[in-house]
């Protein structure tokens, strides 16, 4: 499996983001729109979870995806011309697990 990558945004990038100096209570997002999933019960069957994880509780998620869309754009910023990029998934097969479960992950998405 590649290795894990963190998707935080730097405290520098959210303050950027927020457009002056972020309070305690507004400190603006920690990871970048889209990244969040969000299951409803019939993706919670069938992953088979039986009692939903606590809150904070960190688990693996091993996805395949397919890819639905790309573009490639240049814009004018404040920094001059660069280049926008986006790619869209269509998460197709996953497989969740308590981060602790040693499974082999690739195992778990490819058996029947």
């Amino acid at each position: 499996m590649s290795k894990l990558v963190s998707m935080k945004i730097d405290r520098a990038a959210r303050d950027a983001m927020m457009k002056g100096p972020a309070t305690i209570s507004d400190e603006g997002p920690l990871y970048p729109w889209g990244l969040a999933l969000n299951l409803e019960n019939e993706a919670i069957d069938a992953l088979g979870m039986k009692q939903l994880p606590e809150a904070g509780e960190t688990m693996l998620l091993v996805a395949k995806v397919k890819v639905t869309g790309t573009r490639s754009e240049d814009v004018d910023g404040d920094g001059g011309k660069r280049k926008r990029q986006n790619v869209t998934l269509q998460i197709t097969d996953m497989a969740l697990e308590d981060a602790g479960d040693k499974t082999n992950a690739a195992e778990k998405l490819y058996s029947e």
